[in-house]
C-alpha cells in the first residue's frame, strides 16, 4: 500500500501512473511471497543448474556500474513469479513508456519507422499471452513469426532449443550486460578448498560425480564401463532435445570407440550417399536421422544461382563426411544413459549442485533440493567432481573470473519445412553478401555513429523430419563492443535476408514471396526459431580452479572458436579424457597440477584465435567489403586444390602445421596483394601471438614424431616401477603433443 500511495503522489497528474499504483496496490501483496527477480533475470542457462529450456550460452552476471558508452537500457522488466506477476510484469511494460516519455537510443538499439527497427517490445511472459499482451501492429516480425510456432517445446536447454520470445529477450538482457558492463564483479565462489577430510571422516561414495547431464552422461557411461562407480546430477530432465545435431558418422564411431555407445546403438540412415543424394530414416527412434551426401562451403559476393549452375562467379567447395549427419539428441542421451545404468551407474534427476566443498580425501557437492525448513542439506561426495555444466558453468564463470569474452559467435536460425525444390545438400559454411553495414537509414539519428559492419555467413542442413524440412542457421563473429547488436536484431536481419538465401531450395521464396507471405500462404511452415549467443575466452582450455574438479566439453573450453561444436570436440577428446580420469583415480593424481595436464595448452587450438579475428569487423574499421570473402575464397580453394588431407582436419577443427603452412604458402602465392591487407587489420600484437602458437604447433608436431613414442614406453616402465603418478604425467605430455598438432586426426 505504501509503495502504491507513493507511486500515485509521485505521478499524481499521470492517469497512467495511477492505473499502475493501483495495479501494483493489488498485485504486489499477492506477488510477496514469490521468488522475485528484475532487470531480466530470467536467463536461459544450463539445465543442470535448474534452468528454462530455451536457447542461450549467456548466463546473468553481477551488474557493475556501466562504462560511458552505455546506452539508455530497455524498456523490459522480466518478472519471475507466477501468473498475477507475469500481469504485473506486462502491466509495468505497457504503461512505462507513457510515464517516462520517449527516449533516444542508440545505434541499432530501436526503431519505430519502417527504417529502423524496434528491437525492444514490451514483456510477452509467455507466448500464448502475446495477443492479449501486445497488439499486433506493435508487435516485431520476430514476434510475430514466433507466434505461428507449434506449441511444442523441447525437453532440454542448449543451443538450437526451440525458442519463445520470453527466451530472446533473457539472452539479450544477458548480451546487453556482457557489452555494457566495463568492470564486471567477480562471480561468487562455486567451488571452496576447505581442506582437512571430508565429515565424519567418511570414504567418497562415488569415484566420480558429473555435474550436468545432456552431454556428461557421455562421458559418465565411459566411465562407468570401465570400472568406475559414478553418478550423474541432472537438475531437469535427462533427455536430448529434439533439434538434431549436426556432425559425421566418424564422430558417431569415436563415441562407439570411448565406450559411451555400442556399434549396435548406431542405427537408421547409416548407409553412405553420393552426392546429391539424402538418405532419411522412417524409425523415429533411430540415432541417424538423416544423412546426406555433401556439405557445401562457398565465399560469394550474391547469390549467383543454384548449385552446379556453371557461373563461372559461384564458388563451391565440397566436403564428403562433414556434418552430413544429423543425430537425434534425444535418442543418443536415452541410450547412452540406458548402457550407463546397465552397468551400475545412477542418475540424479532433479537434483543439481549448488557448491563444491573440496578436502583432502574427497569433494562434497551440496545439492540444490527442495528440502523441510530447519533440514540438514543433502550432499553427495566423491573424489573427483566433472564439470559438463557447459560454457556458463558457474565453475567455469569462477576460473574465468572478472575476463570479457574475447569474441562472441550471434546464431540465429529457423527449422521449417517447404523446402521443395532443392532439399538435397548442406551448406557447412556460405556467404552471399560483402560486409553487411545494417539497416539505419541514411540520415536517421541512429546513424551518427555509423552502423557496425559485419560479415554474415550461412549454414543450413536437410532434416530427418521430412522431405522438404531444412535447418538454417545465420551467425557472425563480433567483439563484445558496446555498440554491438541484439540478437533480436539479427533475427530480424534473418528474415530480411533468408528468401534470397533460399530462393533457389524454396519454391515460395523463388516467387518473391517474403518469409511472412509464404507463411500466411502455408508454403512454408515453422517448426522451431533457433538462436543462440556463444561467448569466447582467449585463454583455453581452462586450467582447473581446484584439486579434484575437472571440466569437460564447452565447461572446459576446448571447443573450436570457429565453430563452437561442443558435442565435436567431446567426440574427439572423449577416449583421452576417459583415459586420463581412469588413470588419474588409479594414480590419486588428483591435484589441480595433476589435472592441469588433462586440458592442457593446445597451440592448434589456441592459433584458430587469429581466424576468428579475421572473419570479425572491429568497430570502424574500414576494410574493403569483399576482405572477408576475398580471404576465405583463396583459402577454401587452395584447400580443395591440395585434397581432402588438407581440407577434411581444417573443416572438423582439427588444424595441423605442416597442411596449414601449405595453405598459408599458397595463398601469398596466389593473392600477394591481400597478405599485407590481412597483416595491417590484425595488427602487429595478434600476428605475433599467432606466430608463437604457429612455431609451438611445429615444435609439438616435432616432439610427438620423434619422443611420443618414447615418452609412452618410458611411462610403461614407471608403471612396471609402481611409479603412477609419473607415467600419467608423461602420458598426458604425449597426448598434448600428439592433440596439441593434430596429429590425433585419421582421415
Amino acid at each position: 500500500v505504501l509503495f502504491a500511495l507513493r507511486l500515485h503522489t509521485f505521478k499524481r497528474r499521470s492517469l497512467h501512473g495511477t492505473a499502475l499504483a493501483v495495479a501494483a496496490s493489488i498485485l504486489v501483496p499477492t506477488c510477496s511471497t514469490m521468488p522475485l527477480a528484475v532487470k531480466g533475470m530470467v536467463p536461459v542457462r544450463n539445465a543442470a543448474l535448474g534452468q528454462p529450456a530455451n536457447s542461450a550460452a549467456l548466463a546473468p552476471e553481477p551488474v557493475s556500474l556501466p562504462c560511458k558508452s552505455w546506452r539508455a537500457p530497455s524498456r523490459q522488466l522480466t518478472i519471475a513469479v507466477g501468473s498475477q506477476g507475469e500481469a504485473l510484469a506486462v502491466g509495468v511494460a505497457l504503461l512505462l513508456p507513457h510515464m517516462v516519455g520517449r527516449s533516444r537510443r542508440g545505434r541499432r538499439l530501436g526503431r519505430n519507422d519502417a527504417n529502423v527497427r524496434q528491437v525492444s517490445a514490451p514483456l510477452v511472459a509467455r507466448r500464448a499471452s502475446t495477443p492479449a499482451s501486445v497488439p499486433a501492429d506493435k508487435m516485431t516480425r520476430t514476434q510475430r513469426l514466433l507466434l505461428t510456432l507449434p506449441d511444442a517445446r523441447d525437453a532440454s536447454s542448449g543451443a538450437g532449443s526451440a525458442g519463445s520470445y520470453m527466451g530472446l529477450q533473457a539472452i539479450d538482457k544477458a548480451w546487453e550486460r556482457v557489452r555494457t558492463t566495463c568492470s564486471p564483479k567477480a562471480p561468487p565462489a562455486f567451488v571452496r578448498d576447505v581442506g582437512g577430510p571430508l565429515p565424519n571422516n567418511a570414504l567418497p561414495e562415488f569415484d566420480v560425480v558429473v555435474c550436468g547431464g545432456t552431454l556428461g552422461i557421455f562421458v559418465a557411461t565411459a566411465l562407468q564401463r570401465r570400472g568406475l562407480h559414478v553418478c550423474v546430477l541432472e537438475r531437469g530432465k535427462l533427455a536430448g532435445r529434439v533439434q538434431e545435431w549436426n556432425i559425421s558418422l566418424k564422430e558417431i564411431e569415436e563415441l562407439v570407440a570411448a565406450g559411451a555407445l555400442d556399434a549396435s546403438d548406431v542405427d537408421g540412415a547409416t548407409a553412405t550417399p553420393a552426392r546429391g543424394e539424402v538418405f532419411r530414416s522412417e524409425d523415429p527412434e533411430a540415432l541417424v536421422a538423416v544423412q546426406f551426401g555433401s556439405v557445401r562451403a562457398g565465399f560469394n559476393a550474391e547469390e549467383f544461382g543454384p548449385t552446379g549452375c556453371g557461373d563461372p562467379r559461384l564458388q563451391e567447395v565440397w566436403l564428403d563426411g562433414v556434418l552430413n549427419a544429423g543425430v537425434r539428441p534425444s535418442v543418443a542421451v536415452a541410450r547412452a544413459r540406458a548402457r550407463f545404468e546397465e552397468a551400475g551407474g545412477v542418475v540424479r534427476e532433479g537434483v543439481g549442485a549448488e557448491g563444491i566443498d573440496v578436502h583432502d580425501n574427497g569433494a562434497r557437492i551440496r545439492l540444490a533440493l527442495a528440502m523441510e525448513p530447519g533440514a540438514p542439506q543433502e550432499a553427495v561426495t566423491t573424489r573427483l567432481v566433472i564439470d559438463a555444466m557447459g560454457n556458463q558453468s558457474p565453475i567455469s564463470r569462477q576460473a574465468r573470473d572478472t575476463s570479457r569474452p574475447f569474441g562472441i559467435c550471434i546464431v540465429v536460425g529457423t527449422t521449417a519445412s517447404g523446402f521443395d525444390l532443392n532439399n538435397s545438400m548442406g551448406d557447412l559454411i556460405y556467404t552471399n553478401s560483402g560486409l553487411w553495414t545494417g539497416d539505419v537509414a541514411s540520415g536517421h539519428p541512429d546513424g551518427e555513429l555509423g552502423s557496425p559492419r559485419k560479415q554474415y555467413y550461412w549454414e543450413a542442413f536437410p532434416t530427418g523430419s521430412g522431405d522438404t524440412d531444412r535447418t538454417t542457421y545465420l551467425f557472425t563473429y563480433m567483439d563484445a563492443a558496446a555498440e554491438r547488436p541484439t540478437v533480436e536484431q539479427q533475427l530480424e536481419d534473418y528474415w530480411d535476408l533468408l528468401p534470397t538465401y533460399q530462393r533457389n531450395n524454396c519454391s515460395a521464396f523463388s516467387t518473391g514471396k517474403s518469409v511472412e507471405e509464404a507463411v500466411a500462404e502455408g508454403d512454408l511452415k515453422l517448426k522451431r526459431v533457433l538462436y543462440g549467443c556463444f561467448p569466447t575466452y582467449k585463454d583455453s582450455p581452462l586450467p582447473p580452479v581446484s584439486a579434484r574438479v575437472l571440466a569437460v566439453g564447452d565447461a572446459s573450453g576446448i571447443q573450436s572458436p570457429l565453430s563452437f561444436g561442443g558435442f565435436g570436440a567431446l567426440t574427439r577428446h572423449l577416449r583421452r579424457i576417459s583415459d586420463s580420469v581412469v588413470e588419474a583415480l588409479a594414480a590419486d593424481a588428483l591435484s589441480q597440477e595433476d589435472l592441469a595436464s588433462v586440458n592442457a595448452y593446445l597451440p592448434n587450438q589456441a592459433a584458430t584465435w587469429m581466424f576468428q579475428r579475421a572473419m570479425m569487423v572491429p568497430i570502424g574499421d574500414k576494410r574493403p567489403a569483399d576482405f572477408v570473402n576475398r580471404l576465405l575464397r583463396t583459402n577454401f580453394q587452395i584447400m580443395s586444390d591440395l585434397g581432402p588431407d588438407v581440407l577434411k582436419p581444417f573443416n572438423q577443427d582439427v588444424v595441423q602445421p605442416r597442411q596449414l603452412a601449405r595453405v598459408l604458402v599458397e595463398a601469398v602465392r596466389r593473392d600477394p596483394l591481400n597478405t599485407p591487407q590481412l597483416v595491417y587489420h590484425i595488427g602487429p600484437s595478434m600476428l605475433a601471438d599467432w606466430l608463437g602458437h604457429m612455431g609451438a604447433m611445429f615444435a609439438f608436431d616435432a616432439a610427438h614424431h620423434a619422443l611420443g613414442g618414447l615418452l609412452r614406453d618410458q611411462a610403461a616402465r614407471l608403471e612396471e616401477n609402481s611409479d603412477h603418478k609419473g607415467a600419467f604425467r608423461l602420458r598426458r605430455l604425449a597426448e598434448q603433443w600428439e592433440y596439441g598438432s593434430g596429429q590425433d586426426y585419421v582421415l
